[in-house]
C-alpha cells in the first residue's frame, strides 16, 4: 500500500511539473506576442500566435489525459 502511494505521489509530481512548464511557456509566448504587437511586426506576431495556439492544444491534451 505504501509503495502504491509513493508511486502515485511521484506520478502527480511529474504531472504538476509538466503543467508548470506549460504555464511558463505560455506566459513567455504571451509576453513575446505583446512585445511584437507593440512593435507592429505582423509576420513575427503571426508566428508567435501560431506557436501559442499549438502550446494551448498541448495543454488541453495534457489536461484531458491527466486529470489531477
Amino acid at each position: 500500500m505504501k509503495d502504491t502511494l509513493t508511486k502515485l505521489q511521484a506520478s502527480y509530481k511529474i504531472d504538476i511539473d509538466k503543467w508548470m512548464r506549460f504555464q511558463n511557456e505560455l506566459q513567455q509566448l504571451r509576453d513575446a506576442i505583446q512585445d511584437i504587437s507593440d512593435k507592429i511586426k505582423l509576420e513575427l506576431s503571426f508566428i508567435a500566435i501560431r506557436k501559442c495556439k499549438h502550446k494551448i492544444q498541448q495543454c488541453e491534451t495534457f489536461l484531458k489525459t491527466n486529470s489531477l
